[in-house]
């Protein structure tokens, strides 16, 4: 077992509301194999499907446009829709679809944002605004909900390899470098 090397606490980088999610889908649609708790059983379920999660557990309609600008995804809570761009390679489309949920699940549905169409970019990440931190709340949530803290640990015991662990979850290999670092499992911020 690698020993986190990472000075943040590993919760910081945790949400609950996206385990939460995952057991939901697990019971409703899997049998409840994850429901255990089980490192075993979530890396059994990998990639975690995160279209299947949205249509058929939230009820979010998924659909993909190349008329989104610079942004990468569009939530639309008063049509529950999520828009993707079409244009990006498809563990980007997963990491903003699971994103975009973060706002649907921690935002909408807890009646902290307005029914205003949710408009992701890279811009709002560099403002000092509460729209950053709206965003990385969604990112912290998309990233638990595709690379869940305990599947990430058994995978990278066994892998020890950034592309190799990206490969099994359907993710980029910046996002899982990234994870890793956030968990405490790599010294190093990627590139």
């Amino acid at each position: 077992m690698s020993d986190p090397v990472g000075a943040v606490p590993e919760d910081a980088y945790v949400d609950p509301r996206a385990a939460a999610v995952l057991r939901r889908y697990e019971a409703a649609f899997a049998g409840g194999a994850g429901s255990r708790g089980r490192a075993g059983a979530a890396v059994a379920g990998l990639p975690i499907p995160v279209e299947r999660i949205a249509e058929d557990l939230l009820g979010l309609e998924v659909r993909e446009s190349d008329a989104l600008g610079e942004a990468s995804g569009l939530l639309v809570p008063r049509e529950r829709r999520v828009w993707l761009a079409g244009d990006e390679p498809a563990p980007r489309k997963r990491f903003t679809l699971a994103h975009e949920i973060g706002h649907w699940v921690c935002q909408c549905r807890e009646g902290r944002t307005q029914v205003a169409d949710v408009l992701c970019r890279e811009v709002d990440l560099s403002t000092d605004t509460v729209t950053r931190a709206l965003e990385r709340e969604a990112n912290i949530f998309a990233a638990e909900l595709l690379m869940p803290r305990a599947a990430v640990r058994a995978v990278w015991e066994r892998e020890q390899d950034v592309a190799a662990a990206a490969a099994r979850f359907a993710v980029s290999d910046v996002a899982m470098g990234w994870r890793l670092y956030a968990l405490g499992h790599v010294a190093y911020k990627p590139v």
